[in-house]
């Protein structure tokens, strides 16, 4: 499995590139993110045992990269979310290469483009006072759920039963509309400049407040002899979502973090024997 971690890494790699020339030729601003982040400062490339590749942009920047996407001569790869895949389960966007195969366990087979990818996760603000802030949580739980559509399996009773209530009472076409409100107010504190910035991934990071300035100012870092856009504030960001960030995890926490069933680099799932 050495060897073809390798090849998903450089194969990771090769979409980032793609996204980095559409970021570079538009002036759009994005970090490398989350443990792509903290491979690039400890090990100056994919932390060895990683198997995903993640970047980060603010809202507006992610919503102009969506923009200029479909204007770019893009052949080869696609860009997939929950508004332009129905069966899509999460709340950023994916940049996968075609005729490639990364099949995960819990997935279901020819529900959507399952080829290698690079994560795109847009940073919002969260609001200042403690009772909208529970209010903001509550919204990106909600959020996330609409997104998922599906009961959480690692959360608490109660959350489960709740989830299972809401889906089993809201239409399909109605989680979309409930979906596209919740964001809108989500993300309506984007123009405080002040305020804390946030990931609206899982409620651990929707809690968590960065820093204000988080996304304002970027330094470039080596990564696989190359060298890619980070936030100024790197370390700063690295010790909230790592603590000691340099200290090597436990021989048997260094697997990977998904868990792919089928990998192929040559040919989508439809196309497999």
């Amino acid at each position: 499995m050495d060897d073809t971690l390798r090849k998903l890494q450089l194969t990771e790699l090769e979409i980032l590139k793609v996204i980095d020339g559409i970021c570079k030729k538009h002036d759009i601003k994005y970090s490398l993110y989350a443990g792509t982040l903290l491979g690039a400062v400890r090990h100056k490339g994919f932390i060895p045992w990683d198997d995903d590749l993640d970047i980060c942009m603010s809202r507006e920047q992610y919503n102009r990269f969506l923009e200029v996407w479909s204007s770019e001569s893009t052949k080869g790869y696609l860009i997939q979310n929950k508004d332009n895949t129905p069966t899509f389960t999460q709340s950023f966007s994916k940049i996968r290469k075609d005729n490639t195969t990364f099949f995960q366990d819990g997935e279901i087979a020819g529900d959507h483009h399952m080829g290698i990818f690079v994560d795109i996760f847009p940073i919002d603000r969260m609001p200042n006072g403690k009772f909208k802030r529970y209010a903001f949580v509550w919204r990106c739980m909600k959020y996330q759920l609409f997104c998922r559509e599906n009961v959480p399996t690692q959360n608490g009773v109660f959350t489960k039963i709740a989830s299972d209530i809401i889906l089993k009472t809201t239409t399909k076409k109605l989680r979309k509309k409930k979906r596209q409100r919740l964001l809108k107010k989500i993300t309506k504190y984007n123009s405080e400049k002040s305020n804390n910035t946030v990931a609206i991934e899982i409620k651990r990071t929707f809690s968590t407040p960065l820093p204000a300035d988080l996304m304002d100012e970027y330094v470039m870092l080596e990564f696989e002899g190359n060298e890619f856009p980070c936030v100024k504030k790197w370390d700063e960001y690295l010790t909230i979502k790592f603590g000691d960030y340099m200290k090597f995890p436990p021989v048997e926490k260094r697997t990977w973090t998904h868990h792919p069933i089928i990998i192929d680099f040559e040919h989508n799932y439809e196309d497999l024997d």
